[in-house]
């Protein structure tokens, strides 16, 4: 409907009346001669339609047959706009040259923003920029923005990534700069244990071991001593060295247990949604923690429900209400409980063990074994998860001194 519409604007119509005795014999007329028309409404006096320019020069004889009389009410389209245009020059060329200077105005730089500098300091990334024809009056197509984001990147060493994007009129650099390097602590310390553990292997890089593989360690021990041992002989004429307080470096691997307890249960509850659900609608201002109802529940009304949160915001690029509009609906739900037979409710058991056990452990460390211990506390059955690891358990702290 669209499209047509707009063939008939560009090709241009006209909006008539018609008055007369013979309105309904003009159109019966009209219509056996193939003449089109549309938008046909009935007026007190007669009738009014829309008409093309080309219909409506067939439909002037038949006018006069009929014994009607036709009024111009509207002239739409194109060429009534071209016709008028014709003998105001002045503001075709006003308009031409107002639509050429904002695609020209539109499609140049016209300010240069950099953010994200830190050591760099603002000037220097405008001067480096300038050097790659960043700068303001250069077109927008004649950019590259990909090339140019690796070439400013490749200009100074301290920038580690740098972004270039064009909004509008404004070029925006976006510059991340290398992190500085963490300066090394010399300061005397000794390794210890981080957790207990047995000694599986030790190799010290600087420092005195303190302990040899088979020892146990339980959590603060001494691993590797901080300083490093005099000779046992000094050279002729000189006296001992003293020991020398250093900082411990070096790897302890040790054999690490992990566990976890969980109650073997029995009989297991399953969730059913009966179809039936009550919803509420309320208006949220996040920052005061406040809402209003609008409409619906307040709360759950069912003594078992699933919830289900829907938040709707406003926000156009930087700007945002401070409201949202947040839709809650509560799904009632059935509970059925079903009993489990000892090799499930056991694996069960087994399941939750191991997975309490097992976020315990450090993502770096090898897991060598797993078991399992089935006893019972205080009447109630529970089984147990045992991960047994290998993993450095050294740990630092300074030497007091």
């Amino acid at each position: 409907m669209f499209i047509i519409n707009w063939w008939r604007y560009c090709r241009g119509y006209l909006v008539i009346s018609l008055a007369g005795s013979g309105v309904e014999r003009l159109l019966n007329m009209a219509i056996a001669r193939g003449i089109g028309f549309w938008d046909l409404r009935k007026q007190p006096a007669g009738a009014r339609l829309s008409i093309s320019l080309h219909s409506f020069k067939a439909l002037r004889p038949l006018v006069r047959q009929a014994h009607c009389r036709l009024h111009i009410l509207r002239k739409v389209g194109l060429p009534f706009w071209s016709y008028r245009l014709r003998r105001r020059w002045g503001l075709v060329l006003g308009i031409i040259f107002f639509c050429l200077s904002l695609y020209i105005a539109t499609s140049l730089v016209w300010f240069v923003r950099v953010t994200g500098t830190g050591e760099l300091t603002e000037a220097e990334v405008r001067a480096m920029a300038a050097e790659l024809g960043l700068r303001p009056g250069v077109w927008k197509r004649n950019l590259d923005l990909s090339e140019l984001e690796e070439e400013l990147a490749r200009r100074h060493g301290e920038i580690a990534w740098a972004g270039i994007r064009v909004r509008g009129t404004v070029l925006e650099i976006e510059i991340v700069e290398h992190l500085p390097e963490p300066g090394l602590d010399n300061r005397p310390a000794d390794l210890v244990a981080a957790k207990d553990g047995l000694i599986l292997r030790i190799l010290a890089l600087e420092g005195t071991a303190a302990v040899a593989p088979g020892d146990t360690v339980a959590k603060g021990d001494l691993l590797i001593a901080g300083m490093v041992s005099a000779p046992e002989t000094a050279p002729s004429g000189e006296e001992e060295l003293p020991v020398q307080e250093v900082r411990a470096r070096g790897v302890v691997e040790a054999r690490v247990w992990y566990e976890g307890t969980a109650p073997v249960i029995k009989e297991e509850v399953i969730e059913h949604e009966t179809g039936q659900s009550v919803r509420g609608c309320f208006l949220q201002w996040p920052r005061h923690n406040k809402r209003l109802r609008l409409w619906g529940a307040v709360e759950n009304p069912y003594a078992h429900a699933r919830e289900q949160v829907t938040k709707t915001s406003w926000r156009w690029r930087n700007l945002s209400l401070p409201v949202e509009v947040v839709t809650v609906t509560y799904h009632e739900l059935t509970l059925e409980r079903r009993a489990l037979s000892p090799e499930q409710a056991l694996e069960k058991a087994r399941f939750a063990a191991l997975k309490l056990t097992r976020a315990q452990i450090p993502e770096e460390a090898a897991v060598e074994r797993v078991y399992y211990q089935e006893y019972t506390d205080e009447g109630r059955e529970r089984v147990r998860a045992v991960v047994e690891t290998r993993e450095n358990i050294a740990a630092i702290r300074l030497r007091q001194p």
